[in-house]
């Protein structure tokens, strides 16, 4: 018995989970930083894309016990907490702004995490905050 590869564009029992997932991905993210995810991934690992979209988006956004608020305050914390993380940080300071997260609460989290993390780890997600607030328009510098 030999395996065969799935039909391109398509994984066996994924039972919807890409394009569940996608739409959702679009929702919270917004298209142009989904296409840019996508972009990115896709030319080097389609397989890697397919998981990405189906196991955040379409699998974890939708289970219950937390609303898009609290995952993406977590998902915050886990990055910056992680390091090296530049890129999934501005995606998922995007969606955090798209989800109503103001940037002080996001610049707080950052605060936290520094006694858990390092400081290393928080100055490095606070520079990722501050460019891609800075960005948006949204940088206000705080006064002493």
């Amino acid at each position: 018995m030999t395996a065969q590869n799935p039909p391109e564009g398509r994984h066996p029992d994924d039972g919807g989970r890409y394009e569940r997932g996608l739409a959702t991905a679009n929702e919270l993210a917004g298209h142009e930083a989904v296409r840019r995810l996508l972009d990115d991934l896709e030319p080097i690992s389609r397989s890697t894309a397919r998981l990405v979209v189906e196991t955040v988006f379409g699998t974890l956004h939708h289970e219950p016990g937390l609303d898009h608020r609290e995952r993406e305050l977590v998902t915050l914390a886990a990055l910056a907490a992680l390091g090296d993380t530049e890129k999934e940080l501005e995606l998922h300071l995007g969606i955090a702004h798209r989800v109503g997260i103001p940037p002080p609460s996001v610049v707080a989290l950052f605060a936290h995490i520094s006694a858990y993390a390092g400081f290393p780890r928080t100055l490095n997600a606070l520079a990722v905050a501050k460019a891609f607030y800075a960005d948006q328009g949204l940088f206000r510098h705080e006064e002493p």
